[in-house]
C-alpha cells in the first residue's frame, strides 16, 4: 500500500492493519490485501503534534463492498480489502465540528494488488 500524503491537512488518519471482511458485497473469488493504518489528529492548540485517535470508527466503501473498522487505543486499524479505490469516512468516536464527525483528507484511498506501506489520512483541527 502506498503512503498518501495529506497535503496541508491538520489531522492525520494514518495506516491501519485491517483483518475484517468486506461487508455484504464481498466476493469469495477476489483476493484481499491486508491493509493497515493509523488515525491521528494534527493541529489545534500548540504544539499540534500528531496524536492517535483511540477507538475512532471508519467506513471504507469500494466497488466490491464496504467494511467498518474501529481503531485500537493507539489509533491503529486493520482490514482485508480487495484491490481498488475506497471512500473513507469517519463514522464515530473521532473529532467533531458542529456535531458532525470531521473527515479525513484525502477521503479516498487506493488499495494495490499487493501489501505495501501503511495508509495515511488527515483531518484538519483548528
Amino acid at each position: 500500500m502506498r503512503i498518501v500524503h495529506p497535503g496541508t491537512a491538520a489531522v492525520l488518519v494514518a495506516s491501519a492493519i485491517a483483518t475484517g471482511c468486506l461487508g455484504g458485497g464481498s466476493h469469495p473469488d477476489v483476493a484481499t490485501v491486508p491493509t493497515t493504518g493509523v488515525v491521528v489528529t494534527v493541529g489545534g492548540p500548540a504544539p499540534g503534534a500528531p496524536a492517535p485517535i483511540p477507538g475512532v470508527e471508519l467506513r471504507l466503501v469500494g466497488a466490491g463492498g464496504s467494511v467498518n473498522v474501529r481503531a485500537d487505543r493507539r489509533g491503529r486499524f486493520t482490514a482485508d480489502l480487495a484491490p481498488g479505490t475506497y471512500r473513507v469516512a469517519i463514522t464515530g468516536h473521532g473529532p467533531t465540528a458542529n456535531g458532525q464527525p470531521m473527515q479525513p483528507t484525502p477521503d479516498t484511498i487506493r488499495v494495490p494488488h499487493a501489501p505495501g506501506h501503511p495508509l495515511r489520512l488527515a483531518v484538519s483541527i483548528k
